[in-house]
């Protein structure tokens, strides 16, 4: 696992991320992280070109790079070309985020019906702060990000 800046804050345009999340929750297949071996529709948070979330959900054979590319939200300032190593680590990662609560409880409200309900109400940016022990989401309405 890459050695995270504990406190960092990566901003993703929440029309972008909820477009991700979109398409994960309707694809009829998803792509499996080396941890899993049954998928569902999740985003993925990945640090490689950049780092960014895009959508696990499997796209047909053929399909162009533009419409690959509305499947994936960069953080602001970290799109492609940039060298993320300062606020994610040295090494590439993909980090599951599951979109529906995979444990089963109703307690929880599932980060699809988060994003969708925030971005109804207005709000331009979803928030990834990382911490040592958990990924922590904040919905906020910004209308600029700070990093």
């Amino acid at each position: 696992m890459s050695e995270f800046v504990v406190g960092a804050r990566l901003h993703f345009r929440l029309a972008a991320v909820l477009a991700a999340a979109e398409h994960a929750a309707a694809a009829t297949e998803h792509r499996a992280t080396y941890q899993e071996t049954d998928p569902t529709p999740a985003l993925w948070w990945v640090k490689d070109d950049g780092t960014y979330l895009m959508s696990n959900g499997t796209q047909p054979e053929g399909t162009s790079q533009e419409i690959r590319d509305r499947t994936i939200a960069y953080a602001a300032g970290w799109g492609r070309g940039t060298d993320a190593r300062s606020v994610c680590g040295a090494d590439d990662f993909v980090e599951r985020i599951a979109l529906c609560d995979d444990s089963g409880g109703a307690d929880e409200t599932p980060l699809l019906d988060i994003l969708r309900t925030a971005h109804q109400a207005g709000h331009a940016w979803l928030v990834l702060e990382i911490s040592t022990d958990q990924q922590r989401f904040a919905i906020r309405t910004d209308t600029v990000h700070t990093r």
